[in-house]
């Protein structure tokens, strides 16, 4: 209903309203709490994730070879072998497609608020009052809700990555959520016509890792009322069940990831990228006198500059 001033005990233990950097300092807590146990997931299914796209991996192939019969007169020109319009170009194919990205929502309920003396505790005009959950949740969870979905590497987020390692992070799944390939230019060659159409090299794996909890802040602990209706200052392990209990409610209330949808973006980007040209290529058979007419051998091969026609991201976002 309203963002309040909590109390706590002073060194004189005298009541006091925190100052603003005390309630920040609760806030940067619920970010951490909530690292240890997120209550929105993310995992790696084999197929048919629920915010996954059809991601696709395209690359070019080479062309069908052409080929075409000379006679042992030897005279031999570019003219006898198949030309570059007529032999077929290096072309793209849809080598994949990649859905493995799937998000689930714990359920988790509201705490129980038994006699309306569960929360923090502040004060307005001589009187001392608990919080609602809704005073709890303006206080404090709004924002720190806000800063898990900032796009940064916040305790307990996921994000993408292309290696099986990253230092503060912790691996989900060795499966990738999508790989890059892209024609072996490299693997193609004239003597070697007839090549193999499709010769490919993988360029990235792209991997999904959860953010290792980080640091804890150290905070000021608040009050809180006691059955007997007596005030009581909040041990640290008592204060931190109640956030990190209303932060996994809170979390699987409001945080959401997408895949090229809303959000702000969680690390790598998982790049489709492909070459743009074709490379014409001859090779001629010599055949032996009384064998029959020379072979001439052409191809087309996967050539050109790295062009990138698609990239996704996992993204974050709040609801």
């Amino acid at each position: 209903m309203a963002v309040r001033t909590p109390l706590y005990l002073d060194g004189s233990n005298q009541l006091r309203e925190m100052s603003s950097t005390m309630i920040a300092n609760i806030k940067s807590r619920c970010v951490y709490l909530y690292g240890a146990d997120p209550s929105v997931d993310i995992t790696v299914v084999g197929s048919g994730g629920n915010i996954s796209p059809a991601m696709s991996d395209t690359r070019l192939v080479a062309g069908a070879e052409s080929t075409s019969t000379g006679n042992e007169d030897g005279t031999r020109t570019s003219a006898d072998y198949p030309s570059s319009a007529t032999t077929q170009d290096a072309y793209a194919i849809t080598a994949a497609t990649y859905d493995r990205i799937s998000q689930s929502i714990e359920s988790v309920s509201q705490a129980a608020d038994t006699s309306n003396i569960r929360n923090f505790v502040y004060q307005s005009s001589g009187n001392i009052y608990a919080m609602t959950h809704t005073d709890m949740y303006d206080t404090f969870y709004n924002d720190a809700i806000d800063t898990l979905v900032d796009g940064t590497d916040r305790d307990g987020t996921y994000r993408i990555h292309n290696a099986t390692s990253l230092t503060g992070f912790t691996l989900v799944s060795a499966t990738p959520v999508f790989t890059d390939t892209r024609a072996n230019t490299g693997a193609y060659t004239a003597a070697g016509i007839p090549e193999t159409q499709d010769q490919p090299t993988t360029i990235n794996n792209y991997y999904v890792f959860r953010t290792n909890q980080g640091s804890a802040p150290s905070y000021t602990t608040p009050i809180y009322i006691r059955s007997d209706n007596n005030i009581q200052h909040h041990s640290t392990s008592s204060a931190d069940a109640i956030l990190t209990a209303d932060m996994r409610y809170w979390g699987a209330q409001k945080i959401r990831y997408s895949v090229n949808g809303t959000g702000n973006n969680r690390g790598t980007g998982m790049s489709n990228t492909i070459l743009n040209g074709t490379n014409y290529q001859t090779r001629l058979d010599l055949q032996g006198a009384g064998d029959g007419d020379d072979i001439y051998r052409a191809q087309e091969f996967p050539s050109g500059s790295v062009t990138t026609p698609s990239t996704w991201y996992l993204r974050i976002y709040r609801v």
